[in-house]
């Protein structure tokens, strides 16, 4: 091996990428202490973080008012309001609070959560302005339409029905409302479907107007922008917003447990699910460090991240918990008082209920009774540090870090956690563990399979969290050409063997993310056909994940079809994968790709990947690919029972269209945001704005590089599938009988280019892009690159495929 060409290619690609972008300004790691606080005379706060690694700037609000603030017969109220805050204000009116955000390239989201309703937004840096006036308008100028009620109460009860299926779901809102007799935190976010279903346009308005205050708001901005200039705006925009008094906390105090609680439910499931809930310290508790140390010692944590701990961190196999029941998980979320700490598994159908809760708290008992050894303590400390590391790394997660705390009045607390978490001592982490996790101060659920009380729960329950996936001067931020953004640059070379590598040193976060592409017939992320066996680390822990890689590399085979899945969901995916044709792999344990981004050094990486992966055999690009001619023909509609009861069934619709490297992608991928994007589109609007037939749409341009389909997916109540069929039918015609305009396909364009610039931020987001890019066409490619294609196709070309989406294979998952 020549180790010294390597490095020469490298250095003189790197050397090429400079010299197309221009000298690149020094950059340093996002850090939450340099964020600066301050306070409008209204009660606003106002929270700014410069950061220049990426051309873009993320926006956050945050009310704190949430489940906790609802009353009997009025639950489901905050999350109600938080959908129809995505709707439209005075100066956006229809759904101009969202699609304005998609049309000038950026994503935005929401949820609404037990002490808090949030809303965010990422877009490139020169529209800023746009996302600040919108938060302005919501906060003060909502046009809350008595006429769009029905269809947005719709659109709730999909959403709510959508998380039935899911007995784990089901299992915690029963846990939650038994564990807490008096404080609110026992209400379900998304609410009871009954009170719902008699919301009125009044509740909706009230709600809003006691709530949607300034002294009860936090503005959080971050990414690439100037502070003095942003400051005034925000001054000039919020400032003048009539001052009035924020939501007080609860002031019922949870009376003290005195014995186990239960609750028993059963329904349609292959195997028990059972959940385990001990009180547990708020975020400003001066128990919350030595907590967080206990959950990594019993099972492992996840950082503090309410966005990223997903409902559950898996327990590790050397944790103390490890191996005492089936699908262990744990969960501890932040909260503004006592909230819970939750153990979560699964057990076989007959399993001993018993049995596996007296296993558990066997080892509860050991962290009660005994001191964790000096070792065991350190190893926590270290998860929990890197945790918190990856917790922020993106201007989106610190906007939502720096806002979330701070409305839980615990922003010192987050900005102080590492140094907190160093202090904590044996006896503070038995001093909690005795205190919050005794036998008798348990509340314990459990489900079982057995027969569905009908179709469907006449009152379903569901608290997931609910995710929204959204005249006057300007800030002067400058047009940001997309071919000069001054982001990080790719480093490209191939290992010995001719494996591609793909290297981004990026200093946004002090982590990096590290993906083992591998032919894979069974996987769709990040791109069809192909498996991504992933790494994040910190920057340290290279030579031990590469190591961990390649046995993972070598152990990694096609598992054998597991049979049709009993989620509807999973179902409707399967069936989309057997008609775009699965592959076998075709060289075994060889990566065709790896992709690497975070806070390394190209030449050093290089040269460890080229001794842990260069001796491998390299997998052809298009080993993976299916090497017959493209599918032309979609087949006949496809009805798929499920054989029991469904809260929600699933419709899928699905049609072959041009690979990316063919003529005709690009007008595909612009045509396909007109039909549907998330919540927008001509679908979309249809279907969830004026019907409420559905909560989302999932549309999709999914190709392994050869072949490609665009796919359609819903979830949508089984009372109302034949509607939704229709609707989809008629939509897609529409596409033929009414081309899209002129407008509605530069829209198109720049929603693609500027999500291009973006969307890719967090190692992760980044390595997925890259991975995807190289596979479809075989290199990377510019923002400015893609907006000259984009340019290139033109009005007629998008108009011509409406023929082809109209042929397509219709699905659907039913009882």
């Amino acid at each position: 091996m020549n180790r010294r060409r390597i490095k020469l290619s490298v250095a003189r690609i790197l050397a090429a990428c400079l010299a197309v972008s221009g000298t690149v300004a020094a950059r340093a790691e996002l850090d939450l202490r340099s964020a600066t606080v301050n306070h409008l005379d209204n009660g606003l706060t106002v929270i700014l973080l410069v950061d220049r690694n990426f051309p873009v700037v993320s926006v956050q609000s945050l009310y704190r008012v949430g489940a906790r603030d609802e009353t009997t017969g009025q639950t489901g109220l905050a999350h109600f309001l938080e959908h129809m805050a995505f709707r439209a204000s005075a100066s956006f009116p229809g759904t101009g609070v969202v699609s304005e955000i998609y049309a000038l390239g950026g994503e935005w989201h929401g949820y609404t959560w037990i002490d808090q309703t949030t809303y965010f937004a990422t877009a490139p840096k020169e529209h800023l302005d746009t996302l600040l006036r919108i938060e302005a308008e919501r906060m003060s100028r909502l046009t809350i339409d008595a006429a769009d009620m029905e269809a947005e109460r719709g659109a709730v009860l999909a959403e709510m029905h959508g998380y039935e299926n899911d007995p784990s779901t089901v299992l915690f809102d029963a846990l939650l409302f038994t564990s807490f007799l008096g404080h609110p935190y026992r209400n379900n976010t998304i609410g009871w479907q009954s009170d719902i279903e008699n919301l009125r346009h009044e509740d909706v308005v009230a709600f809003y107007k006691r709530h949607y205050v300034p002294a009860n708001a936090v503005i959080a901005v971050t990414g690439d922008f100037d502070a003095g200039d942003v400051s005034g705006r925000i001054a000039e925009l919020f400032g003048k917003i009539e001052q009035r008094p924020a939501t007080p906390l609860p002031h019922t105090i949870e009376p003290l447990q005195t014995g186990v609680r239960r609750v028993q439910l059963s329904g349609p499931a292959e195997s028990k699910h059972f959940k385990i809930a001990y009180r547990a310290p708020s975020a400003s508790s001066a128990d919350f460090a030595a907590f967080l140390v206990l959950q990594d010692w019993l099972g492992g944590g996840s950082g503090v991240s309410f966005l990223q701990n997903d409902w559950g961190t898996p327990v590790r196999h050397d944790a103390l918990l490890g191996g005492a029941a089936d699908d262990l998980a744990t969960w501890f979320p932040p909260s503004a008082q006592d909230y819970v700490f939750v153990i979560s598994g699964s057990a076989a159908a007959d399993a001993d209920q018993a049995a596996v809760e007296a296993e558990i708290e066997r080892r509860i008992a050991i962290a009660r009774e005994t001191l964790p050894v000096a070792g065991t303590l350190d190893a926590s400390v270290e998860r929990i540090l890197d945790e918190l590391v990856f917790d922020v790394e993106t201007t989106e997660d610190a906007a939502h870090q720096l806002a979330f705390f701070d409305g839980l009045d615990a922003l010192d607390v987050l900005l102080a956690l590492p140094e907190t978490v160093r202090t904590v001592t044996p006896e503070d982490i038995q001093r909690v563990a005795r205190r919050y996790l005794k036998p008798e101060l348990r509340t314990i659920g459990w489900w079982s399979p057995g027969e569905a009380p009908g179709d469907a729960p006449s009152d379903p329950v569901a608290a997931k969290v609910t995710a929204e996936w959204p005249p006057g001067s300007t800030i002067s931020t400058g047009k940001v050409r997309p071919d000069l953004v001054p982001v990080p640059q790719p480093v490209i070379a191939r290992l010995r063997n001719g494996i591609p590598v793909i290297m981004t040193a990026s200093d946004l976060s002090s982590s990096a993310w590290l993906r083992v592409i591998v032919p894979n017939s069974n996987s769709d992320s990040p791109v069809r056909g192909h498996a991504s066996l992933d790494s994040r680390f910190r920057p340290d822990d290279m030579a031990a994940v590469l190591q961990h890689a390649v046995r993972t590399l070598a152990a990694f085979e096609e598992g054998p079809d597991s049979g049709p899945s009993t989620d509807p969901e999973s179902r409707l995916e399967q069936a989309f994968a057997d008609i775009m044709g699965r592959q076998p792999l075709t060289q075994k344990y060889s990566p065709s790709l790896i992709v690497i981004a975070g806070d390394v050094s190209a030449d050093q990486m290089l040269d460890a990947l080229d001794e842990s992966f260069g001796a491998l055999p390299s997998a052809n690009p298009t080993s993976s690919l299916r090497q017959e001619a493209p599918a032309t023909k979609a087949p006949e509609d496809i009805d798929i029972r499920m054989g029991k009861p469904l809260a929600q069934a699933q419709l899928g619709y699905l049609f072959p269209v041009p690979g990316p490297r063919d003529p005709g992608s690009n007008a595909c991928r612009l045509l396909l945001y007109i039909l549907s994007h998330h919540y927008e589109g001509r679908l979309g609007k249809a279907a969830i704005t004026d019907r409420g037939l559905v909560y989302y749409i999932d549309s999709r341009y999914r190709s392994d590089g050869q072949t490609a389909w665009v796919t359609l997916a819903s979830g949508v109540d089984p009372q109302k599938l034949d509607e939704l069929q229709q609707l989809f039918r008629s939509e897609i015609a529409r596409l033929g009988t009414e081309p899209p305009t002129a407008a509605e396909i530069a829209e198109a364009r720049n929603h693609l280019v500027g999500r291009a610039v973006s969307a890719a931020q967090s190692n992760e987001e980044l390595t997925a892009a890259q991975a995807r890019e190289w596979i479809w066409y075989g290199r990377l490619q510019t923002p400015g690159e893609l907006r000259a294609q984009l340019d290139q196709v033109s009005d007629d070309e998008v108009r011509a495929l409406a023929s082809a989406f109209a042929k397509g294979t219709m699905i659907t998952v039913t009882r």
